[in-house]
C-alpha cells in the first residue's frame, strides 16, 4: 500500500511539473536592438523583401533572425497614389568635435528618396509631406525570417509634430502589394495588417545618446513583415483631414520575439498518467491475491 501511495504522489508531481514548465516557456520573451548602421557609419542592412536572401541578421538571445529592408512611398504628387520603391539614403546626425558631438552620440539616420523627388527635401527623411505638392507617406518595409514584434525605434532627426502621432507601425501577413506590377496603394496594404500590430505613436525629446525615441506600447501581435514610417493617415480610422507634416531619420529599432515553446503533447501526458494508474491497480490486485492465499 505504501508503494501505491508513493507512486501516485510521484505521478502527480511529475504531471504538475511538466505543465508548469510549458506555461512558463509560453510567457518568456527575447529582446534585441537592430541598428541600421555600424559604428563606423557603414550600412548594416540588406535591401530585400525576402529575409532568406539577406546578408544581415540580428541575434535575439541566441536565436538568429535574418532581416531585409526596403523603402516605399505613394506618388501622390504625380496625381496618383501607387506604391513605388524608393532609395534608402543616410546622414550623420552630427559632426565629430562640433557642439559636443562624440562617437557615443554620433549616429546615421536613414531617409527615403521617392519618385516625387525634385530637390533635397524628400531624400533627407521619411516624411508625410510630399515634394510634388501632394501627400507622400514614406515607410520602410522590414522583412524577418521569423515572427517578431516591434518594441521601439530611435531616430537621429525629427522635424514637426502631429499631436503624438509622428510614427506609424504595422505588421503584415503578406507583402503581395509590394510585388512588381501589383499597382497597389496604401489602401491595398490595409487588408494585410495583422491584428494587434497597428499603432500610431509620438516621439520623445532628444536624449543624451543623440537620439529621439518612440516606444510602441500595446502592440501584442507578431509578424514577419513590418512597416514603419512617418504617420500614415490611411492606416488611421480616426485621422483628421488636416494634419501637420512630420519628417524622420530612422537609426534603429527594438525587436522582440516569444521564446520557442517546448510543448508537451496531450497524448504523451495521458500515456504517462495511464501507466501510473495501471501500476497502482496491478499493485492493489497483487496485494489482495496474496492476502487471500494467506
Amino acid at each position: 500500500m505504501k508503494f501505491s501511495t508513493s507512486l501516485t504522489i510521484l505521478l502527480l508531481a511529475v504531471s504538475s511539473s511538466v505543465f508548469a514548465t510549458d506555461s512558463s516557456l509560453n510567457s518568456a520573451k527575447y529582446d534585441a536592438q537592430y541598428t541600421l548602421a555600424n559604428s563606423n557609419g557603414s550600412a548594416n542592412y540588406s535591401q530585400t523583401t525576402n529575409a532568406q536572401n539577406s546578408n544581415t541578421s540580428i541575434e535575439i538571445n541566441g536565436v538568429t533572425v535574418d532581416v531585409g529592408i526596403t523603402a516605399w512611398s505613394n506618388s501622390a504628387g504625380h496625381a496618383d497614389d501607387k506604391l513605388a520603391q524608393g532609395n534608402i539614403q543616410g546622414w550623420w546626425n552630427c559632426t565629430l568635435g562640433n557642439n559636443g558631438c562624440t562617437l557615443a552620440n554620433r549616429h546615421v539616420g536613414y531617409g527615403i528618396k521617392n519618385s516625387d523627388y525634385s530637390w533635397g527635401g524628400d531624400s533627407h527623411a521619411v516624411d508625410n509631406s510630399g515634394d510634388g505638392g501632394g501627400r507622400d507617406f514614406d515607410m520602410f518595409l522590414l522583412s524577418f525570417s521569423g515572427s517578431v514584434t516591434l518594441e521601439n525605434a530611435a531616430f537621429t532627426w525629427v522635424v514637426g509634430d502631429n499631436d503624438s502621432k509622428e510614427v506609424t507601425v504595422a505588421g503584415l501577413n503578406s507583402i503581395a502589394a509590394f510585388e512588381s506590377g501589383a499597382n497597389s496603394t496604401w489602401n491595398t496594404v490595409t487588408s494585410a495588417i495583422v491584428e494587434n500590430t497597428l499603432g500610431h505613436y509620438g516621439v520623445g525629446s532628444k536624449g543624451s545618446n543623440g537620439l529621439y525615441e518612440s516606444t510602441f506600447t500595446k502592440l501584442t501581435g507578431s509578424a514577419k513583415y513590418w512597416l514603419i514610417g512617418a504617420y500614415n493617415t490611411i492606416f488611421d480610422d480616426n485621422a483628421k483631414s488636416n494634419f501637420n507634416s512630420v519628417q524622420l531619420k530612422l537609426s534603429s529599432i527594438g525587436v522582440s520575439m516569444t521564446q520557442p515553446t517546448a510543448e508537451v503533447s496531450e497524448p504523451g501526458a495521458l500515456a504517462l498518467m495511464s501507466l501510473g494508474l495501471g501500476l497502482v491497480l496491478y499493485r492493489r490486485k497483487r496485494r489482495v491475491k496474496l492476502f487471500k492465499n494467506a
